[in-house]
């Protein structure tokens, strides 16, 4: 396909909406009759076909060859995600009964400390001879808590409870959907933990202490400000558990919640926190950008390794590495390539709203955003009449103060832009709020977390009381932080209850809204297309035809 513009190529573009498209069509229908080596044999034909074609001139060769490339990857991309799940379109019929089974813990949720349960994500890996159906099957399970055996990642647990098959049309962005995108049919409820056939790995014990390890360096010096102290673990280590439910509805209205999940902002600021230690070390660069990742992808295991931590990382990798290596790239060819090897790892991210939301909201913001902030910025002209030299200091921190604002305005206008129906479709809520509160809580959040970096860093070299000045200074800027969105979700017309019509709605419109973007770079946002002005109107007409308020 063309080139969105030709300062920003993207390749791999070719081999991952075609991808995209093999998937969603493995998810809405199942195999075919005769199998799928008939598949597998076309998509390698075709391929074979495009290769030849593309050594040919002519405008017929370049046509045929972009065409059976195409077709070559989205009939690989449908036998593939089969091949990897192939109970996909399997439920199951059989009514809920006790069962006795061996569950691998791939994930865990964080619970309230008064909880009774946990939960988690899991892969059955054994199972009673009445039973064997389940097997190599993935299963949610809630577990009543015991203080003496705690489910932990990586770990292998006998389970007596309640299995029972999902519900087949779950309602839009229910926690019922949710699983149903990641492949699970059966949710296994009411279990005992009958005891531990394996214990975690050793990376995995390493990674379970070193999380304790982090929390208690971060509780120092907040033991009395017990709802900041929950606020600076959530952003930190990604325990949304310990929010309260007034917390956590603020934050949701105003459109921040997502300082609080280890994704793209975490990540990133992380990462830059790293970068900057090892640059005042005198590191070389290149080896720099290897130990930051190192110490990056520790970072992101020690919190969990949540998909969107995980995803986020990657992205981060590539992007350092076109930056920093110099290597024939650019944001949106270092996103393609990170979004197609996130797929190709594992393929049901494409159907999570995470996945669908965060490469979005980046492509948006690298297609959209940075060429609406070079435009604004053009326009701000101060002191236009009087000659740089001869500025006095008032007059660049005036500058500086301007051109910080349009930029950062520029920046939350697109990513409202955005996320504005992902955040209609999971959320229900319209947060026009969201663009003056991220332009003063993500420097907020941002200023914490390098606040709390550093008291991790002082921590651990044994400075006790450094760790504890950082902490106390994060704590400030959490408290500013919860007090004006808590004072600012309560102004009317800072959010509005609305919903799609239909819940299929959101990941239609979040695409749409993404290939307009793309379509006006590579159009160059000229006025002919209609300037930056399409994307707004779009969302205008959404909001108008297809929401309900209320």
């Amino acid at each position: 396909m063309p080139s969105p513009a030709t300062h920003l190529r993207a390749p791999l573009l070719w081999l991952l909406l075609p991808l995209m498209a093999g998937y969603t069509a493995a998810k809405l229908w199942p195999p075919p009759a005769f199998g799928l080596w008939p598949l597998a044999a076309a998509a390698g034909a075709l391929g074979l076909m495009a290769a030849a074609l593309s050594l040919r001139p002519g405008k017929f060769a370049q046509t045929g060859w972009a065409l059976c490339l195409v077709l070559s990857v989205a009939l690989g991309g449908f036998a593939l995600l089969h091949v990897r799940l192939p109970h996909l379109h399997e439920w199951s019929t059989r009514p809920p009964r006790e069962v006795t089974v061996t569950v691998e813990v791939l994930q865990t949720f964080p619970a309230a400390p008064q909880a009774r349960s946990l939960v988690g994500l899991g892969r059955i890996v054994g199972t009673g001879k009445h039973d064997q159906e389940l097997s190599g099957r993935p299963v949610y399970f809630s577990a009543i808590r015991r203080i003496s055996l705690t489910p932990r990642r990586s770990a292998r647990y006998v389970m007596q409870g309640v299995i029972e098959p999902l519900p087949r049309e779950p309602a839009e962005a229910s926690f019922t959907d949710y699983l149903e995108n990641l492949g699970i049919r059966q949710k296994l409820t009411r279990a005992h933990i009958q005891g531990e056939v394996r214990p975690p790995g050793r990376f995995r014990q390493f990674c379970g202490r070193a999380q304790d390890r982090l929390e208690e360096i971060l509780r120092r010096g907040l033991e009395r400000h017990p709802g900041t102290m929950s606020l600076y673990l959530a952003m930190l280590l990604g325990e949304k558990a310990v929010l309260s439910a007034d917390q956590q509805n603020a934050f949701m209205r105003s459109g921040t919640f997502h300082i609080f999940s280890i994704s793209g902002l975490h990540v990133g600021v992380i990462a830059g926190a790293i970068f900057s230690v090892f640059n005042l070390l005198r590191v070389p660069r290149r080896l720099t950008v290897g130990l930051s990742l190192l110490v990056l992808w520790l970072y992101v295991q020690i919190t969990g390794a949540s998909s969107p931590a995980e995803r986020s990382f990657i992205m981060i990798a590539f992007l350092f590495a076109s930056h920093v290596f110099r290597l024939p790239g650019n944001a949106l060819a270092a996103l393609a390539a990170a979004a197609l090897v996130t797929l190709l790892w594992d393929p049901l991210q494409l159907f999570s709203t995470g996945f669908q939301m965060s490469y979005s909201v980046v492509v948006a913001l690298v297609v959209m955003g940075l060429p609406l902030a070079e435009k604004w910025l053009a326009a701000w002209r101060p002191f236009s009449l009087l000659p740089k030299p001869s500025w006095r200091w008032y007059h660049r921190r005036i500058d500086w103060c301007g051109r910080w604002l349009l930029g950062s305005a520029a920046v939350c206008w697109t990513a409202f832009l955005a996320s504005a129906p992902a955040g209609i479709g999971v959320f229900h809520v319209l947060s026009p709020g969201s663009l003056l509160a991220n332009l003063v809580i993500i420097p907020l959040s941002s200023l914490a977390m390098v606040a709390g970096f550093l008291s991790l860093l002082t921590g651990l070299a044994g400075l006790g009381s450094l760790s504890v000045l950082f902490n106390s200074a994060a704590a400030v800027t959490l408290i500013i932080m919860d007090w004006l969105v808590q004072q600012g979700t309560a102004l009317p017309g800072v959010y509005f209850p609305a919903r799609f019509v239909r819940g299929w709605m959101a990941p239609v419109v979040l695409a749409g809204m993404t290939a307009l973007m793309l379509a006006g770079l590579s159009c160059r946002w000229s006025r002919r297309y209609g300037g930056f002005w399409p994307p707004v109107a779009a969302l205008g007409l959404i909001l108008i035809l297809i929401v309900k308020f209320g």
